[in-house]
């Protein structure tokens, strides 16, 4: 797309001059940022509170995801039948879930689908090309269930130290190419379906020693620079187009300290510059206890804007927020009047998550 510079010129003064044109436009690009916004829930049936108040934001374009967690899935009626409401006031929304297999398998084999297996039993027992296989018939599951973004495949490394990939065998392997050669299956047979998968946890959690739902993951001293080669793989065959950020520590990577979800060094200089990705990049859950227990909401939905990320996930079950969506939209219009987020920054990340959503459907 061509930028007019005599036109951006113009505007900037107007808003200079204008401090109301200014804030109309701040406006108009935080009603535009909804669709940045995927947000969690209370209620597990259609006919719950919290599928209520998801309904009107989806009705008012507030939201452009939902994303249901264990909580919400507790029948495969309750589930469908939250999903096929909520796609019937948007067609367009995203509707993601964990979806990997093994211990991480929201829609599970006690509600009445298909048990997938776990990652590492998966790739110890099947070629790639039959673990594709394997794989096209849970996203034919998936998707008949109503969702179209499955939060996986993990592109970690495993390691049977780390408690939360490893433990749980939620790792394809310890070689890059063979990581990239499963996920890719993975990613195949899910995009085969209308899906749209997110990779993570980049740029690697299998040899970390904490687990991010409880406080920071310092891998400053755990983590190797090989533990990027099965995103580097993917990126390389096309084949990534989602990747999720952890909520992970490298000070090599950023000596400021920051989590991965808020680092700007690692999002933008390494995944985007160095490693060439041109996708988007969504956020783990801000409301981990990693992020939720060391910023407000505020700056933690800012901070991971101006990182890079172009999809925030928020599962607002910490303490329900009904009116979380319009505060996001306030927050986004404060960052833009501030200086810290632009028209075109917020722009770019609409391109992306269109781009995503033209593999769905």
């Amino acid at each position: 797309m061509s930028v007019n510079r005599r036109h951006v010129l113009a505007a900037g003064a107007a808003s200079l001059a204008f401090p109301s044109v200014a804030r109309a436009s701040a406006r108009m690009t935080a009603a535009r940022a909804a669709r940045m916004l995927l947000m969690g829930f209370i209620g597990d049936n259609p006919d719950a509170d919290g599928a209520d108040i998801v309904a009107d934001h989806l009705a008012n374009g507030r939201i452009g995801g939902v994303l249901f967690l264990r909580h919400n899935v507790r029948s495969r009626e309750g589930a469908e039948g939250l999903a096929a409401r909520f796609r019937e006031i948007n067609p367009d929304v995203f509707l993601a879930l964990d979806q990997e297999g093994g211990a991480v398998q929201r829609l599970s084999g006690d509600l009445g689908y298909t048990p997938i297996p776990r990652a590492h039993v998966l790739a110890q027992a099947q070629s790639p090309e039959e673990a594709e296989a394997t794989y096209r018939a849970a996203a034919r599951e998936f998707t008949a269930a109503g969702f179209d973004m499955n939060l996986a495949p993990v592109a970690d490394f495993q390691d049977e130290a780390n408690g939360v990939i490893g433990r749980w065998g939620r790792g394809y392997g310890t070689d890059g190419e063979t990581i990239a050669d499963y996920a890719g299956a993975f990613i195949d047979a899910f995009e085969a379906e209308g899906a749209v998968c997110a990779i993570k946890h980049f740029p690697g959690h299998g040899r970390s020693t904490g687990d991010s739902h409880e406080g920071f993951v310092d891998i400053s001293e755990s983590w190797s620079e090989a533990e990027l080669a099965p995103f580097a793989e993917l990126i390389e065959r096309r084949k990534a187009h989602l990747i999720m950020g952890g909520h992970l520590i490298h000070r090599g990577l950023d000596p400021s300290g920051d989590p991965v979800t808020l680092s700007r060094p690692i999002l933008h200089e390494l995944l985007r510059g160095r490693m060439g990705y041109r996708g988007a990049v969504i956020t783990d859950d801000l409301d981990m206890g990693a992020i939720r227990d060391h910023y407000a909401q505020r700056e933690a939905v800012i901070r991971s804007l101006v990182a890079g990320n172009d999809i925030i996930m928020m599962s607002n079950s910490a303490a329900p927020d009904p009116a979380l969506p319009q505060k996001f939209a306030r927050w986004v219009e404060e960052a833009v009047e501030e200086g810290r987020l632009s028209e075109q920054r917020v722009n770019r990340s609409l391109a992306r998550i269109e781009t995503l959503s033209g593999r769905t459907g």
